[in-house]
């Protein structure tokens, strides 16, 4: 009855500085394009135990055997080998992967056929499937092609008179999206890394990826009533570069509002893992009156007074 009655009032962020100005002057300039739901979503976050042909392909990138499990009860499973320069953790409740293959590489053992980043997002959309990760559920860029970050790790050597640069994995990164909002926050249920090493083949995995089950569709907060939760404090002030100073609220002269988009967090009233929450990222312009600073506003979206 509590969580019915009470949901959103009981919400607090695990992160961000809380702070409040009852006459704070906020100017909401949100273009009319930039639209939030009337409605969003509250889940339940459930446990992934992964199907057997996920297991069996996760135990394959490690040539894993029954004699390599070193652990395994309901709670999930554990192999390595080669003392532990080969390692596969499986937790169902969380829904993670660990997987690390330690590749030795130097001057005279070079990695090979690394795929080039062009590669990148065929491997990726080919992972996803072996690990029974819907496509549709991850983030999109503009285009509406997947939101994959690239990156690299390249080691210089020196060897017989020159330099040599080599490629050991290339990576893909990217993150959950759940009704059109992206799940935020790390190792929580919804984001993903595979590093790819020689011939396209995964060498190490981070991935959090639990079950989802719809449990009470609420209305979200007008903008008015989003400027009124952040005056009284429901909101919190993200990270500000680290050579700024940091915010007085009480002799702030204008907060101006130019973008709001919709996301989802893992937390509630029980505990952080248990629910996937909808909350409201404000992107803002803080008037410190000698100064404007950007800075990056998160606020609750259920709309409490309609529940």
């Amino acid at each position: 009855m509590c969580w019915a009655t009470g949901f959103s009032q009981t919400l607090s962020f695990k992160f961000g500085t809380p702070f409040q100005g009852p006459d704070l002057d906020i100017r909401w300039r949100v273009p009319t394009t930039n639209t939030i739901p009337r409605t969003m979503w509250v889940y339940r976050i459930l446990p992934n135990g992964f199907s057997p042909e996920t297991i069996s392909y996760l135990k394959s990138l490690g040539s894993f055997t029954d004699g390599n499990k070193i652990q395994s009860n309901s709670q999930g499973v554990l192999f390595a080998a080669q003392g532990n320069a080969k390692n596969l953790s499986i937790t169902f409740k969380v829904g993670a992967v660990e997987f690390h293959n330690f590749g030795h590489y130097g001057p005279t053992n070079l990695a090979k056929n690394v795929p080039p980043m062009s590669a990148l997002p065929s491997l990726m959309t080919n992972f996803a499937g072996k690990m029974g990760i819907n496509i549709q559920e991850i983030a999109k860029q503009g285009d509406g092609t997947p939101d994959f970050h690239c990156s690299e790790s390249a080691t210089e050597y020196f060897a017989n008179r020159a330099f040599i640069t080599n490629v050991t994995f290339r990576a893909v990164s990217f993150r959950r999206n759940v009704d059109g909002a992206d799940w935020v926050g790390n190792n929580t249920g919804g984001d993903c890394r595979v590093e790819f090493g020689e011939n396209g083949r995964p060498t190490a995995i981070a991935l959090s990826w639990r079950n989802l089950e719809p449990y009470k569709m609420y209305p979200t907060a007008t903008s008015d009533q989003i400027v009124d939760w952040v005056r009284k404090g429901r909101a919190v002030q993200n990270m500000i570069p680290m050579d700024a100073e940091s915010i007085d609220w009480k002799s702030v002269k204008s907060l101006t509002v130019t973008k709001a988009e919709v996301c989802y967090y893992a937390g509630g009233p029980f505990e952080p893992s248990n629910w996937l929450v909808p909350f409201v990222a404000l992107w803002t312009t803080v008037n410190r009156g000698h100064e404007t600073i950007d800075v990056e506003i998160d606020c609750p979206i259920i709309d409490e007074g309609k529940l």
